[in-house]
């Protein structure tokens, strides 16, 4: 029998070749600021997406003691990022991939892309599980994607007492024991260290919990600014604590690595986000505080030396209102403190610059996804001397295709 007939003889035939299921359809879909999507069945999805962020940006420092001023510019592209993501086996069943491939994301040393690499399963409307690298869920202000943000720069008490990205597992529900509650909540436990570790350390652990309140129903508070104009108002309340113990980092999760030994850190979040008619309203309150303020040890010579770690605490508020068509304006206050006996050299931080105040301007071509964003920041010593103000300004254009 030659073998078409035999392909014949099988395709009409009634075994088991006829009785087979038909493959899934495969659909591919695209849009600008979503990617590209490939779709077969509920089996398996595929997306792909990038973004880039072209940046200009220009630091004019105090006057020195000849009244001058040291004027500098970056023009670069500031950020670079891949996407990729989608789901397996069943819809429920999601990844998600981050690589950050711009000179300026490799912080702290970093040799690795990866910024985000997890899978998250929505067993129950009531528990889910996040298992991976991602950001910790512990504020609200620095869990919003960079891409999301209405100005170039994240404010300072956030980059500073925040924590940032780490890996290990969260617990989690956005619906707490019912599909209208307004409650969430969080449950982490983080190997404490950072993101990308490739060395070892001493045992240690990070645990964070999270509890959110959404009272007026659902809204967008891991989104910046009220691009939609809604027309019910949304507030969201949000508190967190962590402690992080036996690190090794300098901000617990991020920073220089310690040389001679390592400490504990408490961490302690509230924050607070409204929205409304293109109105909106973020706050936030950071705290942090180490176990100890200073760490002895000796070199290898055995020289005495001293490395210090930073407490402080930090408050937050920005307001916005986007206008119709969408030319947003922005403006922003914080404050960092240091506590007592902590790093000497955050107290001269922010002895110098622990006060900002910025303002910007957004138009937004595509919301988020495509936006052109310029602003204007002033950091100074807390009595708002202008003439010890350090100002940076940034126009940027940000686009995700």
């Amino acid at each position: 029998m030659s073998y078409c007939a035999f392909a014949l003889g099988a395709a009409l035939g009634s075994g088991s070749a006829a009785a087979a299921e038909p493959k899934p359809p495969v659909e591919i879909t695209g849009s600008p600021g979503n990617g590209v999507t490939v779709k077969v069945g509920d089996v398996f999805s595929f997306n792909a997406r990038s973004r880039i962020q072209l940046r200009y940006q220009i630091n004019v420092p105090p006057r020195d003691d000849q009244g001058e001023r040291d004027f500098q510019q970056i023009v670069n592209i500031g950020t670079a990022r891949l996407w990729f993501s989608g789901h397996v086996y069943r819809p429920e069943l999601t990844y998600m991939i981050q690589l950050a491939i711009a000179g300026r994301d490799f912080r702290d040393g970093a040799t690795s892309p990866i910024f985000d690499a997890y899978i998250d399963w929505k067993i129950h409307r009531d528990f889910n599980i996040r298992a991976g690298q991602f950001f910790v869920p512990f504020d609200r202000l620095r869990t919003v994607r960079e891409f999301a943000l209405q100005m170039a720069d994240r404010p300072v008490p956030v980059g500073e007492l925040t924590l940032d990205r780490d890996a290990g597992i969260t617990f989690y529900s956005e619906n707490f024991l019912g599909k209208e509650s307004p409650v969430a909540w969080r449950l982490s436990a983080f190997g404490g260290g950072g993101t990308n570790l490739t060395t070892s350390r001493e045992p240690g652990a990070l645990l964070v919990g999270r509890l959110e309140l959404r009272p007026l129903g659902k809204i967008d508070d891991d989104s910046e600014g009220d691009l939609d104009r809604r027309k019910k108002p949304g507030l969201a309340f949000g508190g967190a604590f962590a402690a992080n113990f036996n690190t090794n980092r300098l901000r617990s999760t991020t920073g220089a690595t310690f040389l001679g030994g390592t400490t504990d850190y408490l961490h302690a979040a509230a924050d607070l986000v409204f929205k409304w008619r293109g109105f909106a309203l973020q706050g936030e309150y950071l705290w942090k505080r180490a176990d100890v303020d200073r760490i002895e040890s000796t070199d290898e010579d055995g020289n005495p030396r001293t490395e210090y770690t930073r407490s402080g605490q930090g408050t937050v508020f920005q307001a916005s209102y986007v206008f119709d068509p969408p030319i947003e304006v922005v403006a922003r206050f914080s404050r960092l403190y240091a506590f007592g006996g902590t790093d000497p050299k955050l107290v001269s931080e922010v002895e110098s610059r622990g006060q900002e105040i910025g303002v910007g301007l957004n138009y937004y071509f595509n919301k988020h996804k495509m936006k052109l964003q310029a602003d204007w920041i002033a950091r100074m010593p807390h009595d708002f001397d202008f003439e010890k103000a350090n100002h940076v300004a940034h126009l940027q254009l940000d686009a995700t295709f």
